[in-house]
């Protein structure tokens, strides 16, 4: 395919040499799967979750809880179908495409970063879709890490069309998400808003 006609090829310059910039701070470890017991201490601590609670009662008896769906970067398990990830970002030697592999994580970045070229958007996309086997409650936990993790981050999770509000976090969290799902598919949807993080599993248990 040949270039377009209102191109021009000009010679460039660069007569200043740019200095590589700032150290490249590593992202922390963290588990990528919470447990449920994990899942039911967040989902008590949550403003509104002890109410949540006592109107849905399995979600008391985290034993019982049925494995629905997990994603993650690198694998996927249950009725979990698609993982989808819109602009996420390629730092090399920190969140390359390679590094995230092996970590199992994707890393949005935001501020910062502007003499390397980053447009310091705040458009990171996660859509995990899955198969709910039959109507009920249903637990969505996601896996979060702010970056740097001292650091504020904000996202805005959803159910389908149906959002959660808007997520203000700082390192690490697994944050549940109780809802009642009919059965078949459905979309789990998490929007960057605010500050950078990592992606790092989402679970969904039937309760």
């Amino acid at each position: 395919m040949p270039v377009g006609k209102e191109f021009r090829l000009v010679r460039g310059e660069g007569r200043k040499p740019m200095p590589p910039g700032e150290d490249r701070e590593g992202a922390a470890l963290a588990d990528l799967s919470p447990s449920p017991q994990a899942a039911l201490t967040a989902l008590k601590l949550i403003p509104g979750g002890k109410e949540i609670i006592k109107e849905v009662p399995g979600l008391e008896d985290f034993i019982a809880w049925v494995p629905t769906a997990y994603f993650s970067v690198c694998s996927k398990s249950g009725n979990a179908h698609f993982l989808d990830i819109w602009d996420a970002d390629h730092f090399d030697g920190f969140t390359d495409m390679q590094e995230c592999v092996d970590d199992c994580r994707a890393w949005f970045s935001a501020d910062g970063y502007a003499g390397w070229g980053s447009g310091q958007t705040k458009t990171g996309r996660v859509n995990c879709y899955f198969s709910a086997p039959t109507e009920g409650d249903y637990l969505c936990t996601a896996a979060l890490q702010s970056y740097p993790t001292g650091s504020s981050s904000q996202v805005e999770c959803l159910i389908d069309s149906f959002s959660f509000g808007l997520l203000p976090f700082t390192g690490t969290i697994y944050q549940p998400h109780p809802c009642f799902l009919s059965a078949g598919g459905h979309h789990f949807r998490i929007r960057q808003k605010s500050g950078a993080f990592f992606f790092l599993s989402l679970t969904v248990w039937k309760v």
